[in-house]
């Protein structure tokens, strides 16, 4: 049985996770629609040979808010696993970030945004682990 801190835990994780995941679909769209502010260079994708922000926005958008979207969800359930879950969000979103920076370098504010989100997901991820006893 979890107590009130540990709910009080797992629905801080939740909404975090729901919060980061609606912003990987709000930039994976605003990629793929070249919204003011999202249109980066193409030239960026050179080296991945693409010619448009389509396809890493929808991969964004589907992957990275995906995975954190069921992170999330099994937050939302008050699912002592949640925090490993939270876990598998952070390697995902540190691989996202580590081709990101390997092809087209570390430039974008927005990336380092990322980076500070997902450090503060683990240590998030860490206080709920201890809290519910996972």
């Amino acid at each position: 049985m979890l107590t009130r801190r540990g709910r009080a835990a797992l629905h801080a994780l939740a909404v975090y996770e729901t919060l980061f995941a609606l912003s990987a679909v709000v930039g994976g769209i605003g990629l793929m629609a070249r919204a003011p502010g999202f249109d980066l260079p193409t030239a960026d994708l050179a080296p991945l040979g693409l010619h448009s922000w389509v396809l890493p926005g929808a991969a964004l958008a589907v992957a990275i808010g995906g995975v954190l979207g069921l992170a999330a969800a099994v937050a939302w359930r008050t699912d002592r696993r949640a925090p490993y879950f939270a876990y598998a969000a952070c390697a995902v979103l540190v691989g996202w970030l580590a081709i990101q920076f390997t092809v087209i370098g570390a430039h974008q504010p927005a990336q380092w945004m990322t980076v500070a989100m997902a450090g503060l997901l683990a240590v998030l991820g860490r206080y709920t682990q201890r809290v519910v006893g996972a």
